[in-house]
């Protein structure tokens, strides 16, 4: 997984409102008690005992955080010359379970993704819990610098185009930390957690979300492209932009938002 070099204590967690109204339709909720496959892929030099003690000391004492969303907290594991990143599920009752069923979902992209570049390599559910993903060091979008803006930017439409081709539609490409920059020019896409899985044969309203999120993703891609100048898009661009009614309407509560904030502020 790709993450930022932020300290845990200076990181919050953002939201987007089209991840959260999504974020309770789109992933199948069976993801609460599905089947765990086999946690280790080409990790002989650990022990998944080893691992699980780990994560779990690590959350008593909360050491070794390394940022924290809305799906929990992530931790760093850096031994044995390997890092890794543990995602683990916190709170309490519903939201614990929701957050959970969130890591499950995001286990069965990674393994509908797996030959997919540009994402974080999963190596599997330990415990049934903890999602275990690759360490690759990188720096969010928002703070790189990106030597070549074009390059950058087709080879993000092309992974985007990977990730639709594999039948997984990301939905939240806007969150400012999901997209991630390798040596100031590769695209790296994570977290999976609201990411929309096509399902095959008759599924009207899986095929419904799934094509609705395809939009977000291309629409994300316009945005970040163009850094919201919508009016300097190029004419082969726009075929990408198609903004859908809750994104409008989403931004229509950020404005309606700002403007009584910018109103309260011009009255003090």
């Amino acid at each position: 997984m790709v993450v930022s070099t932020k300290s845990a204590a200076k990181r919050r967690a953002y939201y987007c409102p089209v991840s959260t109204i999504l974020a309770f339709f789109p992933f199948p909720w069976t993801a609460l008690n599905p089947p765990v496959e086999p946690m280790f892929r080409d990790m002989d030099n650990i022990v998944e005992n080893e691992l699980l003690e780990w994560i779990k000391e690590c959350i008593q004492t909360r050491s070794n955080i390394f940022s924290c969303g809305y799906q929990g907290h992530v931790y760093l594991y850096e031994d044995k010359g390997r890092r890794l990143i543990l995602k683990a599920p916190t709170g309490w009752g519903l939201g614990r379970i929701i957050r959970r069923a969130m890591l499950r979902n995001e286990y069965r992209v990674y393994s509908k993704i797996s030959g997919v570049s540009g994402v974080p390599r999963c190596y599997g559910l330990l415990d049934g819990r903890y999602l275990v993903l690759e360490f690759i060091d990188a720096i969010p979008r928002y703070r790189a610098r990106i030597t070549d803006r074009d390059m950058f930017f087709e080879s993000l439409l092309n992974l985007i185009k990977d990730l639709h081709k594999s039948g997984v539609a990301h939905t939240d490409l806007k969150k400012k930390d999901n997209l991630l920059v390798v040596e100031g020019l590769r695209p790296y896409v994570i977290d999976f957690g609201v990411a929309v899985i096509r399902k095959s044969g008759f599924a009207p309203i899986n095929h419904y979300l799934y094509n609705l999120a395809r939009k977000f993703d291309f629409n994300a891609w316009v945005k970040l492209k163009y850094d919201g100048k919508y009016e300097n898009i190029l004419e082969q661009d726009r075929e990408y932009f198609n903004r859908t009614v809750i994104e409008k309407v989403s931004r229509w509560i950020k404005d309606t938002y700002l403007d009584i904030k910018k109103a309260l502020r011009g009255k003090r």
